[in-house]
């Protein structure tokens, strides 16, 4: 069997980092601009949304090949992945439509029309999405698109802004984007009937709201706002009780911020042409990744290696697309034993065929 013994070789090897590589390398670059980065939570896809295009890209991060580019709706803002992976929900942002998408197919199978725009979507427990809108965050049932639950907010509450759900799904954080002062929240979900836990103090936590995100594993949320967190900083609350442990001293204006897969980097944007890195515990600075223009948007594969930036803002004739960057490091995945145990006892049936050839 020369196919199995081929098979049996190749199956030694293991794609490793590009000879030579190293931290702000470009790895590779697309020339669509996302608005929403999502990683699948078992396969090796990034997915992003591309409003210029009215289209979903899926993005293989082992080769880092567009697979494919697909119409889902008008203006996709923000989206999310249901925590078996199979589906996407797509914010329509220029429309009042919530896309439902197939992820093994890749197709559009359903489209939710909804009372107000979409601008963020987050999948929470008992099947309920929560849906950021004009004026409202909506409960709807991830099947049917009907009501699951009251509505949070009002006109006063709710204005743009971004969504961030906790790994056991109970706890809902919103942060208000262009307003002064700026504005975090955090929910508890834990069933249809939301209340509010936590609001931020009148005025200490900046203007301008950027970009609102929950660290892999909860214990910590950060808010981005224009004007920073005392004197230009993006602090980093404990999700627990709200307490700021620390802050990423960027510098004017803070923009954007990412955390690595094992939450000890954080990925910041403040001005155009870098990228900062900080200690996510000492807060110390881990260096800088340069590169012309103001990223818009981060996130980072399940490896930690690639670091996807987006770039929306073409001012001065600045480059407008993504980036892929090697960030200098690979964070071991939490089925790298599952893998080892598995390639072992592949290897072992290659040596077990080879002995009876």
């Amino acid at each position: 069997m020369l196919y199995l013994r081929i098979a049996c070789y190749l199956g030694t090897f293991f794609i490793g980092r590009t000879a030579g590589a190293a931290r702000g390398d470009i790895e590779a670059q697309y020339s669509f601009a996302a608005s929403a980065f999502a990683l699948h939570p078992t396969q090796p896809y990034m997915y992003a949304t591309i409003p210029a295009q009215n289209s979903l890209a899926i993005i293989n991060t082992n080769t880092l090949a567009v697979e494919n580019t697909i119409f889902v709706g008008s203006g996709p803002a923000n989206l999310a992945l249901s925590p078996d992976g199979l589906t996407a929900y797509i914010a329509n942002g220029t429309s009042n439509f919530l896309a439902v998408f197939d992820t093994q197919t890749r197709a559009v199978t359903n489209s939710f029309l909804l009372p107000e725009q979409p601008m963020d979507v987050v999948f929470g427990n008992q099947n309920r999405l929560f849906v950021l809108g004009a004026d409202n965050i909506l409960q709807i049932d991830a099947s049917t698109g009907g009501s699951a639950g009251s509505n949070i907010g009002s006109s006063f509450l709710v204005y743009s802004g971004a969504l961030e759900i906790s790994p056991d799904r109970n706890a809902l954080y919103y942060g208000d984007y262009g307003l002064s002062p700026a504005s975090m929240y955090k929910f508890d979900v834990s069933s249809t009937t939301p209340s509010l836990l936590w609001e931020s103090p009148h005025g200490p936590h900046g203007s301008n709201g950027q970009d609102l995100t929950l660290s892999h594993d909860g214990t910590f949320i950060s808010y981005a706002t224009g004007s920073g967190q005392s004197n230009y900083q993006i602090a980093k609350f404990r999700a627990s009780d709200m307490a700021v442990l620390g802050s990423f001293n960027t510098g004017p204006y803070p923009r954007e911020i990412a955390f690595s897969p094992d939450d000890k980097v954080a990925y910041t944007v403040h001005t155009t042409g870098r990228i900062d890195l900080f200690n996510t515990t000492t807060f110390l600075s881990q260096g800088t990744i340069l590169a012309s223009g103001e990223a818009s948007e981060l996130a980072l594969d399940s490896t930690g290696r690639y670091l996807f930036a987006s770039y929306t803002d073409s001012f001065g004739g600045a480059f407008t697309g993504v980036r892929v960057f090697d960030t200098g490091r690979v964070v071991p995945e939490p089925s790298s034993g599952i893998m080892i145990g598995l390639g072992t006892t592949f290897l072992m049936a290659c040596f077990r065929r080879r002995a009876r050839s």
